[in-house]
Order: structure tokens, then sequence, then C-alpha cells
């Protein structure tokens, strides 16, 4: 194993960004039809702030920000709302202002763990929709972010958790982000007096037995980018057929060389989407006319491997023999700047795994 520095290993843990949580389920007050029960499910890392969610935020671009699920009276205001606020993520926008943006969609869900409990539903400019599952709960007592939207949106504030020793007023001028015990108060049900991790274990566990919640852990592993409409680089072996779909690119006619009578003019998208004889070719399943992938993998690919090949650099029917790199590995002496302690190293580990386990 590899002594990383403290530093490294805080970059490392923060990329992959592990959080142990929980999924639960709030149930929509209004069903679409009476035997079929829609629900948002939102992840939280914090269950025992469940008693504090003062609302539900979902992505403006959520399946529940149609027509077939707002309230009439609503449903003009929320869809033009959430189109500027889709146009905002998408241009940028103004960031200080993000956190407070949103609007009311006229829906209510139903508390997992207490049913006389109604939840409004908003729509936030910071809820995406390719994070998680594009819903998230709002609990402004116990996260500065919450609070803001709150304050800006007059959505009022339960505070269930409070520091150990502290006076039990139940003010909401400030917002509580570590652990603590919940409050005995009739809100908090049979979990008042717990710790913050106690009350964590028994509220996942009470969602689990009426269906509404599980534990679950999530990662916040950023996507890897890898594809781009460029010409260098290792093109993509994929044939798009009108009949079949995509295609694979037959073995025996791999690796997909990069034509060489390119014009790089930096316009137009790819360079490879002009490249008109490479680009027609023949499906390799109906033998009908059709066209490569343009797009070509990013260096990361390349590069996440790359090192095996000089463990057998003269093998001509495999990018390496297993034995050969068995042996030679694992990398002596690896030079670069600490970047590449949460990118390429993470990316080539997960590469190496990936051919160790397929063989």
């Amino acid at each position: 194993t590899l002594d990383w520095p403290e530093h490294v290993k805080s970059m490392q843990a923060n990329w992959i960004g592990r959080s142990e949580g929980a999924e639960l389920e709030f149930v929509l007050d209004m069903p679409v039809s009476p035997n079929q029960r829609q629900s948002i499910p939102v992840f939280t890392s914090r269950p025992d702030t469940l008693f504090g969610v003062s609302y539900l935020a979902i992505a403006p671009d959520h399946p529940l920000v149609s027509r077939e699920y707002l309230p009439a009276q609503c449903a003009d205001a929320v869809l033009q709302c959430a189109q500027e606020l889709i146009n905002s993520q998408s241009g940028g926008g103004d960031r200080s202002q993000r956190t407070k943006a949103g609007v009311f969609t006229g829906l209510y869900a139903r508390h997992p763990l207490d049913t006389n409990r109604r939840v409004p539903v908003y729509v936030a400019d910071y809820v995406l929709s390719e994070y998680g599952t594009g819903a998230v709960m709002g609990v402004p007592a116990h996260d500065t972010r919450d609070y803001e939207f709150c304050q800006a949106n007059a959505v009022p504030v339960h505070p269930p958790v409070i520091e150990p020793g502290s006076t039990d007023t139940g003010g909401d001028s400030a917002v509580f982000t570590g652990l603590g015990v919940l409050r005995n108060i009739p809100e908090n049900g049979a979990f008042g007096g717990m710790s913050s991790k106690d009350a964590h274990l028994a509220i996942v566990a009470a969602a689990a037995t009426r269906g509404l919640g599980k534990a679950v852990v999530n990662y916040r592993l950023r996507d890897w980018l890898l594809s781009r409409q460029r010409y260098w680089g290792a093109p993509v072996p994929v044939i798009h057929c009108q009949s079949c779909g995509a295609v694979p690119v037959p073995e025996s006619d791999l690796p997909v060389k990069l034509p060489a009578d390119v014009v790089l003019s930096g316009r137009g998208g790819s360079p490879l989407a002009h490249a008109t004889d490479w680009l027609n070719c023949e499906c390799p399943k109906c033998r009908q006319p059709a066209k490569r992938d343009t797009d070509t993998l990013d260096t990361f690919v390349d590069s996440s491997w790359y090192f095996l090949r000089y463990a057998d650099p003269h093998n001509s029917a495999l990018p390496f023999g297993s034995l050969a790199a068995s042996a030679a590995m694992p990398v002596d002496i690896y030079i670069g700047g600490v970047e590449h302690a949460i990118l390429h190293l993470l990316y080539s580990r997960f590469i190496s795994k990936f051919l160790w386990k397929t063989g």
C-alpha cells in the first residue's frame, strides 16, 4: 500500500464523496389514480433530521414538473418558472442567488413517519436532475442552504435536533449543522431524547418497516469525460445504422484508425464528421450503408492503461499479455502533479480492476 500524505487522502475522499445515509419516500398527497401511488424518493445523509423537514425540493426538469401532475391553477406559473430556472442553470446565472430561487408547485407529500404532516413540494434551482434522485428534503434548521431557501420563500422552520447540553428553546434563529440530540417534543415522537447516531438507525429502520425507506451508500464521484468531439484520440468503435442502431465494430476490424486527410478548422463540430470517406461505411450486421461514430475517447482512456503496454511492447496479438504485465507491475516510480492522485490514478485503478476482472 502507498503511504499517501494526509492532504492527498482528503482530496481523494472528497472526490469519491462516499456518503452513508438513507433513501426515504414521500408519497404524494394527491395520487395520479386510485391504483397508483406516486412518491418522491430523496437521499439524505442525516435521517436524524427527518422530523425537521419543512419542504421537498425537486429539480426544474423533474418528471413531476408537468401538467400531468401539477394542479391546474398552478401549472402555467410553475412551468414558466421552471423553464427560467433551467435556462439559468444552463447559462450559469448568478450563483449567489441559486440557493434562493424556487417556486411552490401546489403539490404536497406525506411525511414517511408522520402521515398527518403534509410537506410542500417546491421546484428549486439548486437541485439538479442528474444528481441522486433529482429531489432533496429541505431541513432549514440544520442546513444553511435550506435555511436561506426558507427565508426567501417564507417556509417555516422546525428544529428537531439540538446541540447536547444546550437549552431547548426551539428557536429557529441559528442553524445547527452538527450531530446532537433529538428534542423531547411531540413532533419527534418516540425518537425524542435519542442521540443523532441512534436516531439515524432507528428512523431508517422505522421507515423500512413501512416500506418507505432503506439504508443506502451514495458516492459523489464525478462522471468521467469519456468521449469528445475532437480529432485527436481513439475513435469510438461503434457504427450507427438506421436499421440496426448502434453496432460495435467487429473485433477483426479493430483498431479503428483516424483518417489522415482531415481539415482541422475548429468549427462545425467534430472534424471526423466531415471526413466522408472515413465516416461512411457498411453496417456489420445488415450490410446496408451506415456511419461511424465521430466521437473520440478522451486521452485519459489511453493514459489509464498505456503503462501496461510497456511491459509487453512487441505483442502484436494483444494490448499486453497478462503474465508479462503481472510480472512487471506495479509501477515503481510515478512522476506527476498532485492532481494525478485524484484523477488519473483513480481512473487507472478502475481500468486495471476492469481488465483483471474480465480476464
